[in-house]
């Protein structure tokens, strides 16, 4: 663990994913110190190549100056806790298998957890990346298909109002100024939604009762991101 000893990560304070996976590196011991880029310092700031840290989280030597970035930076955290990872970490087929999905998160990660800009200090939002945008739209829509079509196949009419109200508010996106946002977030609600009426017991109206009221809940939360 001393190869970690100096070692601090910068992670996007705004999102709460990037907040629980690095405080959960803490916890565990796996590093010692941890800071969000709202409050970096100028000092620290300059040490990071600022636009690729917005889409690959920099993990910052403090005594040598050396960045490591994205999944380096994990593959080198998890690697030095885990060593029987190592040799897969270096193996040349997995480390562009997990690429992908690592640049579908990160430049994702405010529509998928629905939070804006810190209201203060530096904000280290990723680009908005036509093509993981919609890769990830296209994937949350095919998985939430895929959740729902066991209760989609009944066709009754309290599935079927769960598909229209979806369907409607899609439609309904048109009106509102941040379009691509807005898809995204809906993609995401569908996502979630379905997965709740795949796995909520019960009758077929409960479920989709808990499941459209679910949707509202998370649409209040994220309305004010595509306005």
């Amino acid at each position: 663990m001393e190869t970690l000893d100096n070692k601090v990560i910068v992670y996007d304070d705004a999102c709460p994913m990037c907040q629980a996976y690095t405080a959960g590196f803490i916890k565990a011991g796996w590093l010692k110190e941890r800071k969000g880029f709202a409050s970096v310092g100028p000092e620290m700031l300059a040490k990071i190549d600022f636009d690729r840290a917005r889409h690959e989280i920099p993990l910052l030597d403090t005594q040598t100056g050396e960045v490591t970035y994205g999944l380096n930076a994990l593959f080198l955290i998890i690697g030095e806790r885990m060593p029987v990872f190592k040799p897969l970490f270096q193996s040349r087929w997995f480390r562009p298998l997990l690429y992908p999905l690592y640049q579908i998160i990160t430049y994702n990660r405010r529509i998928i957890a629905g939070i804006g800009a810190p209201k203060s200090g530096c904000d280290c939002a990723p680009d908005v990346n036509l093509f993981y945008r919609w890769l990830y739209i296209s994937l949350a829509v095919a998985g939430g298909i895929w959740l729902s079509f066991p209760v989609f196949g009944t066709e009754t009419l309290s599935e079927n109002i769960f598909i229209f109200t979806h369907l409607g508010l899609l439609l309904g996106g048109i009106f509102v100024p941040k379009r691509l946002d807005f898809v995204g977030h809906w993609a995401t609600v569908f996502l979630a939604t379905s997965f709740v009426l795949r796995v909520m017991p019960g009758g077929a109206w409960l479920a989709v009762g808990v499941a459209l009221g679910l949707a509202g809940w998370i649409w209040r939360l994220r309305w004010d991101k595509v306005q």
